[in-house]
């Protein structure tokens, strides 16, 4: 009977006295075989090294697994240390060792709901307005940007490629908001690579177009047909041109027929007094020509520059981004193909005022009417001023492993691409960086002072 109790006694250990047990038996394993410099043969040294590896990684696995099973159960001592109120080991990093920056927002506050209210993205958000985007690059691009471009069709509803040629980005900003476009994306790159997007934020177009309205995509449709064969490129200055000239007649057609009469008593009167006067200004001018011979004429006066409207200035933001780490879909392992669903939209980790802007702005480039047939998301990740793109499948199984139990558990399959971006600078307004004004530019030495100072 005795042999039985005791038995039975050591067969009821606490996790604690495994973790002990564990930790003393690979003290002893490590200091039974650490005077290995005594061997004197090489062979026989490297075998009882890699010996005494193997056993201590074993015993570690053994902790681990205690320690594990401890967390699971909850049976702890009360005398002991570790109880299940005490907070889990978590590693010190960058991210949570950040100082503290004065301008962390709260989602929950009144004020930065109301704020998100009333700006510019919340047409968007409210799903009021479904957005439209034009993709282009730089002059001349090379043929192994257009892998990544065809990425981000892929990637962003209702998004459009429109080659660059020759054309200015004033050009293409106002080509842009005429075709009811609500974002510009411009691609830069080097050494054939890409490393540059400009975001510019054109305005709230003042319909939907495109997909997302039928007499929308007829138009659409019949622009594509009415294009000559054999050309894939658009003209992007004949609508405009058209829309000034139609202007401007309409313009003529409404002073004609406001002020008609007006301008030809006007006109009369003039032409009056222009005769009156005619014989003695002439003989004025002829004394002058003669007293006072000045063969320079006077430089003429220099002409105002039009003071910009509303209408003219694009409402913004435009911000630059770096872009790094590009990883094609055809690059990522078990990879699948993007349908054409619309995505859910992750925004993570924007907790700064700059970053909560950034990532309204890249909640603006998506619609905010997910179809969840799909099962596709799309996720901006904020880590360290970094902003990592991804886009995932989620799938749902049901009991497969054994430990399940009947449990339902997701799995995620990227789709593609992935990459990074770093925030340079961002502008209030369009496209203007000699006269535009910064919210914000990224100087390295006087912003980022220590390795924990992040701004988004």
């Amino acid at each position: 009977m005795g042999k039985m109790g005791s038995t039975k006694s050591t067969s009821k250990k606490s996790s604690k006295e495994v973790i002990k047990t564990d930790t003393q038996k690979a003290q002893e394993a490590m200091a039974a075989h650490r005077p290995m410099s005594k061997i004197s043969n090489k062979l026989k040294r490297g075998a009882v090294y890699a010996k005494w590896l193997a056993e201590k990684r074993k015993l570690k696995k053994q902790v681990r697994d205690a320690k594990r099973a401890d967390a699971d159960s909850g049976d702890v001592d009360e005398g002991s240390e570790a109880t299940s109120s005490a907070p889990k080991n978590v590693p010190r990093t960058l991210e949570n060792t950040r100082e503290v920056e004065d301008t962390l927002v709260d989602p929950s506050d009144p004020e930065i709901k109301a704020d998100e209210m009333d700006d510019e993205f919340s047409p968007y958000f409210s799903c009021v307005i479904k957005p439209k985007i034009i993709i282009t690059t730089r002059p001349r691009p090379s043929a192994e940007l257009f892998h990544f471009i065809s990425a981000l069709l892929t990637l962003i509803p209702n998004s459009y490629y429109y080659p660059r040629r020759d054309y200015e980005l004033k050009e293409i900003t106002e080509y842009s908001r005429n075709k009811m476009f609500s974002h510009l994306i411009v691609l830069s790159e080097k050494s054939k690579k890409c490393n540059g997007m400009l975001v510019s934020h054109l305005g709230v177009p003042a319909e939907s177009s495109g997909i997302w309205k039928d007499d929308g995509k007829k138009v659409w449709e019949d622009e594509e047909e009415g294009e000559s064969d054999g050309e894939e490129e658009e003209d992007w200055g004949d609508d405009e041109d058209m829309e000034v000239t139609e202007s401007m007649e309409n313009g003529k057609k409404g002073e004609e027929d406001s002020g008609g009469e007006n301008e030809e008593e006007n006109n009369e009167n003039d032409d009056q007094h222009f005769d009156d006067h005619k014989d003695h200004d002439d003989d004025d001018d002829d004394d002058e020509d003669d007293n006072n011979e000045n063969p320079f004429p006077a430089p003429p006066s220099p002409a105002k520059e039009p003071t910009p409207t509303a209408e003219d200035v694009l409402p913004g933001p435009t911000a630059f981004f770096k872009v790094n780490n590009i990883v094609l879909p055809k690059r990522i392992s078990n990879h699948g193909t993007a349908t054409s669903h619309i995505p859910e939209l992750i925004l993570n980790n924007f907790t700064t005022r700059l970053g909560h802007r950034a990532g309204r702005f890249f909640g603006s480039l998506f619609p905010h009417s997910p179809e969840f047939r799909g099962r596709q998301a799309v996720t901006f990740h904020n880590q360290r001023d970094y902003v990592f793109v991804r886009h995932h499948r989620y799938v749902f199984h049901k009991g497969e492993r054994k430990g399940d139990n009947g449990k339902t558990r997701a799995r995620l399959q990227e789709l593609g691409p992935r990459f990074s971006l770093k925030m340079r600078w961002m502008l209030a307004g369009g496209f203007d960086t000699r006269f535009g004004e910064y919210e914000f530019f990224h100087k390295r030495k006087e912003m980022d002072t220590t390795r924990r100072k992040f701004h988004m």
